[in-house]
């Protein structure tokens, strides 16, 4: 929802903006994430058996073990997961039905290739979550494309000023991911699941196939370093975007607000550099961090090593965003001031 509402209010400068075309997109959006979500964990879950997982835990693996577990414990049957990811594409199919009767076709290509992309981030036979290319595919959709997408749908138009925004905000939803695929690195490598952290890697952190030479203790660290760099930069790059589209005027002064979120990504990194030198060291959840939910949960099943990071990439998503958001009200204030 954050990219979907940071796109949305930059778009009100925009003379044709409607604000019933921009909540019929954002709920769009938010449909779609959530059915795009749930294929890709019915294709993670035929791809990989939980059996896999527990594995890579006996072999002193740190793997998270509780991988689509409403699937995993038959609580619901894969067919009726299949079903409600539909059920949910079609809704948001619906919502944005209006929108495109109302700003006719160019919405419609955006939406037919943020659908495809999305749907073969992990199904066959593309499979392209697969292949190293999730994060990227991940960082189109929540970036540019949510960007282009909804100002065609709220406000008609789209202007290349705002693309290093877009990118900001996308970078920072691909670092959710990236930050889980380092995590869940080994387990996703013996599913044969070629993640962003696997490229990078060149899978150099875990042994080979049977009957292979092991990588060495010197390309195991080359690997990793490769890694981290690229967190680095995914981490860190969103702000220097931003201070660029400030510098550029392509935005108002004033966005340079979303660079408070900045404490919360140097804390996330350093977390992740502990991970590194020690996947089994303890975590500790500060109280600026915020509220997450069911914390106390986490923990009584030993996810916190896990979750707190996961959940601390989405929660600089949320408060980058929230800025932004600010930012744009502010730009609207003093807009209806100066009139």
């Amino acid at each position: 929802m954050i990219p979907a509402l940071v796109a949305a209010f930059l778009a009100t400068k925009y003379p044709d903006f409607k604000w019933y075309l921009a909540l019929l997109c954002i709920l769009g959006v938010c449909f779609a994430h959530l059915s795009l979500n749930m294929f890709d964990d019915y294709f993670d879950f035929k791809n990989a058996e939980q059996g896999d997982r527990t594995a890579l835990v006996r072999e002193g693996f740190r793997a998270m073990t509780a991988k689509c577990p409403p699937l995993q414990d038959g609580t619901v049957s894969s067919k009726q997961w299949l079903l409600a990811s539909c059920i949910f594409g079609a809704i948001a199919c619906l919502f944005g039905l209006p929108v495109l009767i109302i700003r006719g076709l160019p919405i419609l290509w955006v939406v037919l290739a943020t659908a495809v992309i999305g749907l073969f981030y992990s199904a066959p036979p593309l499979k392209l979550g697969y292949h190293g290319l999730g994060e990227l595919i991940i960082g189109l959709i929540f970036g540019p494309g949510a960007f282009i997408g909804i100002n065609l749908g709220a406000a008609g138009e789209f202007h290349l000023s705002e693309i290093l925004i877009s990118c900001a905000v996308g970078l920072l939803v691909v670092n959710i991911l990236y930050v889980h695929s380092i995590m869940d690195y080994a387990a996703d490598t013996k599913a044969e699941k070629r993640t962003l952290a696997w490229l990078v890697g060149c899978h150099a952190t875990i042994p080979k196939k049977e009957g292979t030479k092991p990588p060495t203790e010197e390309e195991i660290r080359a690997g990793q370093n490769r890694q981290y760099i690229t967190l680095a930069l995914i981490t860190f790059v969103p702000y220097l975007l931003m201070i660029v589209a400030v510098v550029l005027r392509a935005v108002q002064p004033y966005f340079i607000v979303a660079l408070l979120a900045l404490p919360w990504s140097i804390d996330l990194f350093r977390s992740m550099l502990a991970f590194k030198k020690d996947p089994f060291s303890p975590v500790e959840k500060k109280w600026w961090y915020g509220r997450f939910q069911m914390w106390e949960m986490i923990k009584e099943n030993q996810l916190d090593w896990f979750m707190l990071r996961w959940l601390l990439a989405q929660k600089i998503s949320v408060i980058f965003g929230i800025l932004c958001i600010l930012a744009s009200i502010v730009e609207m204030i003093i807009t209806i001031v100066n009139m």
